[in-house]
């Protein structure tokens, strides 16, 4: 017989201490390959029946969402944060996710006394903490966060699903899924994908792009041409191409959101892809480093963020391009 749980101990605990407006924490969405993570933080009231509220693992997608309801019925204090994928590629999961909890809290009608967040500590974080490593097995509030953050996610990966249905998000909610690497290996990442996660950045995980004639040509003389619409088809938009100054040159200076990327590209016929070590000696990587500031300084953008990326380009004899994109494939004097 599975033993009974006492889901208010802790935010009992919490009130014995002193705190009177308790809520709870938790985030969706440390794992996927592709979409934002989400927190939400809830303040219930104490000793609320909250039949069906549990931790989200357990719960299906049909009793998640009747919890959902449940949850915004009995209280209108609930804070949610989100942090894109841009930001995630930027900070890294871990920081991105301590930045959507610390939004969610933000975003609470009312100001809570302590936060009883689930896992480790958050450092820094706005109010008073009680970290509880596994908590939403053990806290209403944090149960009740977990199926908001849960909830919120999975619907905003349902309209990413709209947007981009090849790669079948409304299933499998950017997790590692058979389905999801297969339409990575056939589409490559779109630009809710995490560049910076496993297997999206390996070189396993490539595109192809169907040359027509003329195209073909255009590639013969560079691989430039594949790769602008490789990188146009990721949602970026192409400054300039060629960029010459004394000193270095840019094959593609693109800009991804706020980021302003340049772009190397490697490109040979047939044959296999190579590593970034292998793709750009130093003394490249210096002139591509001197041809970049000298951009930036030249259009004004020296307070904008910056990458350098290699895009990888094997032209077939049968037509297809195979494109390898490696971001953020090193940084400036390395």
């Amino acid at each position: 017989m599975a033993a009974v749980i006492d889901w208010w101990s802790e935010e009992r605990c919490a009130r014995e201490r002193g705190y009177q407006i308790i809520c709870g924490i938790d985030e969706a969405g440390r794992g996927p390959l592709a979409g934002p993570v989400v927190a939400a933080c809830v303040i219930l009231p104490f000793g609320a029946q909250l039949d069906g509220v549990r931790d989200s693992k357990t719960l299906s997608p049909a009793q998640r969402d009747k919890a959902f309801d449940l949850i915004h019925g009995c209280t209108a204090s609930i804070g949610v944060g989100v942090v894109s994928v841009d930001t995630i590629d930027a900070i890294n999961i871990l920081r991105a996710s301590h930045q959507a909890m610390r939004d969610a809290v933000a975003c609470l009608p009312v100001p809570a006394d302590v936060a009883l967040i689930d896992g480790l500590p958050v450092q820094p974080f706005p109010i008073r903490q009680i970290a509880i490593v596994k908590g939403d097995g053990r806290s209403a509030s944090i149960a009740a966060a977990s199926i908001i953050a849960k909830v919120t996610r999975d619907r905003i990966m349902d309209e990413y699903h709209d947007q981009y249905p090849q790669y079948g998000f409304a299933s499998h909610k950017g997790y590692t899924t058979p389905e999801h690497v297969a339409a990575l290996r056939e589409h490559g990442p779109c630009a809710i994908h995490r560049r910076t996660f496993a297997p999206v950045n390996d070189g396993e995980l490539q595109f192809t792009l169907a040359l027509g004639f003329q195209d073909r040509c255009k590639a013969g003389h560079s691989g430039e041409t594949v790769a602008a619409a490789h990188l146009e088809s990721l949602g970026c938009r192409i400054l300039a191409r060629h960029y010459c100054v004394r000193g270095g040159e840019l094959d593609i200076v693109a800009q991804d959101g706020e980021i302003i990327v340049f772009v190397e590209v490697k490109a040979r016929r047939g044959g296999r892809f190579g590593g970034p070590a292998e793709s750009v000696t130093y003394r490249k990587r210096s002139r591509i480093t001197s041809a970049a500031m000298a951009f930036l300084r030249e259009h004004n953008l020296d307070d904008r963020p910056c990458r350098f990326d290699i895009v990888e380009v094997i032209l077939n004899s049968d037509g297809l391009a195979s494109v390898n994109l490696i971001r953020d494939a090193f940084h400036p004097g390395e």
